[in-house]
């Protein structure tokens, strides 16, 4: 089976960002988007943008269309994750079977058919793709997890919002458990090597500053 890779479409921002000094929000929020290849096609993580827009992502950072992709999958069903799920109406979309639960019971019209299209994803629902329970922003905030050259990478969605988050170990402000989200974080400090957040750039989970706040630039000293 050929090696599952993956490239990063959209690097996400927060609206308002606590570790950069704001306390208002300051732009509209857009949440990091990954496309991962697997041996059943190309996934596509937490479509960003709106259908009218997802041809050209698509076409600029990866030349493909949204044809080519066989697979949605969401982290949660928050909106700013699933702008652009329906440029993709022949593509099998997915989500935890706990979110899409808890939306149904909040949910009616337009949204309760969309969730009604989902497949649960459980385990190793791709080959070498897993998901992986990550509660606490959303109850059923799922993260997915493979390997990766070596490493284990995990796409983790807002369980993670960006590395500042991660290595303070908490949720964002509209978490519903924080208890929870503090807990899945450390949860993927221990079972990945590399996260891709909800709304930032990639980092490795080994990049921890030491005990008087500088960065080590390696694993801790």
């Amino acid at each position: 089976m050929a090696e599952i890779s993956w490239s990063i479409l959209t690097i996400g921002h927060l609206s308002m960002n606590k570790h950069w000094g704001e306390t208002e929000r300051k732009r509209g929020p857009l949440c990091t988007s990954t496309l991962v290849k697997t041996a059943e096609g190309l996934l596509l993580v937490d479509p960003p943008v709106m259908p009218d827009r997802m041809a050209g992502l698509l076409g600029d950072s990866a030349g493909i269309t949204t044809a080519d992709v066989k697979h949605v999958f969401l982290t949660h069903f928050h909106a700013d994750h699933r702008f652009g799920l329906e440029a993709f109406p022949h593509a099998a979309w997915y989500m935890g079977p706990e979110e899409t639960e808890f939306w149904k019971g909040k949910s009616s019209g337009e949204e309760a058919a969309l969730l009604g299209k989902f497949r649960p994803a459980i385990g190793d629902f791709l080959p070498g793709i897993a998901a992986l329970p990550a509660p606490g922003h959303t109850p059923g905030t799922t993260a997915l997890i493979f390997r990766w050259r070596g490493i284990w990478v995990a796409i983790t969605g807002d369980a993670v919002m960006t590395e500042d988050f991660f290595r303070a170990c908490e949720g964002f402000h509209n978490s519903t458990d924080p208890d929870r989200a503090r807990v899945t974080i450390r949860e993927l400090a221990s079972r990945a090597d590399l996260i891709i957040p909800g709304h930032g750039n990639a980092f490795l989970t080994a990049l921890m500053p030491r005990e008087d706040g500088s960065w080590s630039g390696g694993k801790p000293m």
